[in-house]
């Protein structure tokens, strides 16, 4: 894809993932970049890291939102890319009680988050040559046991992401699936230290590559080794990721 002079929607563009790959976006030559979020105080921070980025607030689990939204930037000319990218990781032990409402949240943004912003932006993008971008996981192969929800949720949006793309084919519309390994940002903190993680400079270049090129999913790092040994040796790779089902005691 050429990005230069395009208009890309960013959804969570606040911080980590979301606001690198805006960033690069920006600096491949992109002549708009959406980035959306919940706190206007973070996005506008956000947005002022570049002069093309552009805030907007909308929460992913809000259909009201995202229409206005998709009304609004329609009347500006449209996108070019829409990049699901919101969502929320949560490492809990089932053991102790995790609250029901955290784990259905989880769902409602990291499933049906995604899934409402494509039903209501995808007719904008059958209009056009476009790019649709599901911000999976390199755990949509392997799940992480110390984050049952998330892993789960990935699953279904890299099953969701071939489906769209068989579905699309021969349509204006390139479906593209991001799955980034761990990633060095504040969403994984909880996390048991010892995971490697990506630079998120790092996933962000790998991401321009990917559009820039043929292949429509982008699996950098650990995420490719993952997707090989799911195959090669399923139950070894999730002993080796899983030595510690369970979070550290915080």
């Amino acid at each position: 894809m050429d990005i230069q002079g395009t208009r890309a929607l960013v959804t969570g563009g606040s911080s980590g993932i979301g606001l690198h790959l805006a960033l690069a976006l920006a600096e491949a030559g992109a002549e708009e970049v959406v980035i959306t979020g919940r706190n206007p105080e973070r996005l506008a921070a956000a947005a002022a890291q570049h002069e093309r980025l552009t805030a907007a607030v909308c929460d992913v689990t809000d259909d009201a939102a995202i229409i206005a939204l998709r009304d609004e930037l329609a009347g500006r000319g449209g996108v070019d890319m829409l990049i699901n990218n919101a969502g929320v990781f949560h490492g809990f032990d089932v053991t102790l009680g995790y609250p029901l409402e955290k784990q259905l949240q989880e769902v409602d943004i990291d499933v049906n988050g995604p899934l409402r912003m494509v039903h209501h932006f995808l007719p904008g993008l059958l209009e056009r040559p476009s790019v649709l971008v599901n911000v999976s996981s390199g755990l949509a192969f392997i799940p992480l046991a110390q984050a049952p929800v998330y892993s789960a949720c990935k699953a279904f949006v890299h099953a969701w992401t071939q489906g769209l793309r068989a579905q699309l084919a021969g349509t204006s519309v390139r479906v593209m699936e991001l799955m980034p390994p761990v990633v060095d940002t504040p969403m994984v903190a909880e996390l048991d230290p010892s995971f490697p993680r990506m630079a998120p400079e790092v996933l962000a270049s790998a991401f321009v590559a990917g559009l820039r090129g043929r292949s429509d999913e982008i699996t950098p790092g650990q995420s490719g080794q993952l997707k090989w040994m799911r195959r090669i040796a399923p139950g070894f790779i999730f002993g080796q990721i899983n030595k510690q089902p369970r979070p550290p005691a915080s």
